[in-house]
């Protein structure tokens, strides 16, 4: 009888796409605890005070030293100014969250427009054209 099956099993590549239990704890309790600091702090920027921002993922390197924050401005507007602000003051924000959380190193924070509404409206759109 024939082997119609093929196994591949290489045990030493690694998917770095799937996300450790761990890495998503500390991911989600990072944004919870920016979320609040953005919210009660002040920070004596405009660009920070004028506008509501959405913070929708945060993604953690597997070694938990870096944390890249996904933001989104309210609306959309001022996108740039509102990261580069954030940017700026991410040394203060890490020191903020650094008393409530309990990692070995607080991890180095950058952030990034989230580009994932922006993705998603240009799908619907295609599809609405689809469906005329």
């Amino acid at each position: 009888m024939a082997n119609n099956f093929v196994f591949n099993s290489d045990k030493n590549s690694k998917n770095v796409s799937v996300k450790s239990q761990r890495q998503l704890r500390v991911g989600e309790e990072l944004r919870h605890l920016i979320s609040s600091t953005l919210l009660r702090q002040n920070f004596y920027d405009e660009n920070l005070d004028n506008n509501n921002i959405t913070i929708t993922e945060v993604s953690m390197s597997p070694d938990l030293k870096n944390a890249k924050i996904f933001v989104m401005p309210l609306g959309g507007k001022n996108k740039q100014n509102v990261i580069n602000s954030l940017n700026k003051i991410s040394g203060k924000i890490k020191k903020i969250i650094s008393t409530n959380i309990s990692l070995r190193q607080t991890p180095r924070l950058s952030f990034k427009i989230d580009e994932t509404f922006e993705y998603a409206k240009n799908i619907y759109d295609i599809l609405e054209k689809i469906k005329k």
